[in-house]
């Protein structure tokens, strides 16, 4: 590697640094953000207990058993909720980042800068995911004092690699987000339509087999799934690594196409707005 790359690779990871920093700063300076994306996650599947107890009596269903192989519905949802966690911070805070930099005067600082605009993107999508990890480790935490969620310690680093791999997924679609919010300048609508492509057609509250064959196709393209699926194998069925190798090798693989096309699109959408002259329109 010479010079000018050992250069521009210090120097980017230094924007990934700063934008971590800077995110980070804002989140403590309003630490109502916080107590607020720790706990509201808890209130979202408190219904689904209610309707358990009209609807069959109890937080166990042997019917539900067939399609998961437990019959512990609400350790089930808890899980879903903490990693669909990581979906609601990436589209929100990554997706409407740029547009927030418009908001508070810094847009055009940034976009004029020699900096690889990607680059700031994977700091503000790093600085999410930290967040985010604060938040699921609280918790799982509620989650095994409180509902009887198991974990041992041969299956912690299998969880982290899994949650690890999620992340760099939703970084590839919050890339092809903020890349839209160029454009179109409202990121928040689009991030709220994705939020319930992602809460209805992946498994959150329910088993992907409960879906419509045309419904588990177009879960099969996000990669929560292969999350969900992994780390419920493992937790709740107590399974091995080797039995979600297919499920992290999926997630994988569609990892590398949200990257990828993430990439590309904002590449070129940064480029067409720029021509355009609109990139720092409101």
């Amino acid at each position: 590697m010479g010079s000018s790359e050992t250069y521009s690779f210090k120097a980017n990871l230094f924007i990934i640094w700063s934008e971590v920093v800077k995110n980070i700063k804002f989140m403590m300076a309003y630490p109502v953000i916080f107590v607020f994306w720790t706990i509201f996650p808890f209130f979202w599947f408190l219904p689904f207990i209610f309707q358990c107890q009209a609807f069959v009596g109890g937080l166990h269903s042997a019917n539900f058993e067939q399609f998961t192989g437990t019959s512990d519905y609400i350790p089930f949802i808890v899980i879903g909720a903490i990693l669909n966690g990581y979906v609601l911070t990436s589209l929100y805070g990554v997706g409407e980042s740029m547009r927030r930099e418009a908001y508070r005067g810094t847009l055009d600082y940034l976009l004029s800068s020699p900096s690889n605009k990607a680059f700031i993107l994977i700091g503000k999508a790093l600085s999410e995911s930290i967040k985010s990890t604060m938040y699921a480790a609280i918790q799982f935490v509620v989650g095994i004092l409180v509902f009887g969620i198991y974990v041992t310690i041969e299956i912690i680093m299998p969880i982290v690699l899994i949650i690890f791999l999620l992340i760099l997924g939703l970084y590839g679609i919050a890339l092809m987000l903020a890349a839209v919010s160029l454009q179109f300048k409202q990121a928040h609508d689009l991030a709220h339509t994705l939020e319930y492509v992602f809460y209805v057609f992946t498994p959150v509250r329910y088993p992907l087999q409960s879906l419509p064959f045309w419904a588990q196709v177009l879960g099969s393209f996000l990669p929560l799934t292969y999350a969900l699926i992994a780390v419920r194998s493992l937790m709740l069925l107590k399974q091995n690594v080797l039995a979600v190798y297919q499920e992290i090798f999926l997630l994988l693989v569609v990892d590398v196409v949200a990257i990828f096309l993430g990439f590309y699109l904002f590449d070129w959408m940064e480029k067409k707005t720029k021509s355009s002259g609109s990139i720092s329109h409101y």
